[in-house]
């Protein structure tokens, strides 16, 4: 339903077409709710992608993202202004960490072109994709993704490593359910393989 993005210096909001203006607003209360104190203040422009708003349904959303968030800048895919926003991302060459404090819950992706950081849970049914490495302070039960864009010399890291399914680079593995956890675990590639060693 919405899916958050950081592009180089742009944090993208992506909305599915389809989804009622209602469950948008509160999937995106919640989520920048749980990522004010990282966006507080924040120079990075905010632009929305894919569904349609009302004139006044920008206006609610972009007076919550400026009082309540701190983000000076809010667009939208149908303002006159959009074009020269998606140039400024296409010139962008280095990506930042996306950081985001909460749960992800089962319907929920968390994307970034860069690495990511979670101080919460990932649900399953939620997936965190990433383009560098990935570390999450909470536990794992959904899927994630390090190395999105091919890169193979990256690593999951993970409190608590429960998952439905793990990746990185173009490797795929199923971690088996019911065995021992007993801390914080990295999941990398060593000798074409996807391995899982412990932090301790």
């Amino acid at each position: 339903m919405l899916t958050i993005k950081s592009s180089g210096d742009i944090l993208e909001f992506w909305v599915d077409t389809d989804a009622p203006y209602g469950q948008v607003w509160e999937s995106l209360e919640e989520k920048m709710r749980a990522m004010r104190e990282f966006y507080r203040g924040s120079k990075s422009p905010a632009h929305f992608f894919g569904k349609k708003f009302t004139e006044m349904q920008k206006k609610e959303i972009r007076t919550f993202l400026q009082k309540e968030i701190g983000i000076s800048v809010v667009s939208f895919s149908d303002d006159e202004d959009i074009c020269d926003v998606k140039e400024t991302e296409q010139q962008t060459e280095t990506s930042k960490d996306l950081f985001f404090h909460g749960t992800l819950r089962s319907g929920q992706r968390l994307e970034n072109e860069g690495n990511i950081v979670i101080v919460g849970d990932v649900n399953a049914g939620a997936e965190v994709v990433a383009g560098g490495n990935i570390v999450i302070f909470g536990k794992l039960r959904g899927l994630a993704h390090a190395g999105a864009q091919g890169r193979r010399d990256v690593l999951i890291a993970v409190n608590s490593l429960m998952p439905q399914q793990v990746r990185i680079g173009g490797k795929i593995a199923i971690i088996p359910r019911g065995r021992e956890i007993e801390g914080p675990e990295i999941v990398r590639i060593e000798e074409d393989r996807i391995i899982v060693d412990s932090m301790g």
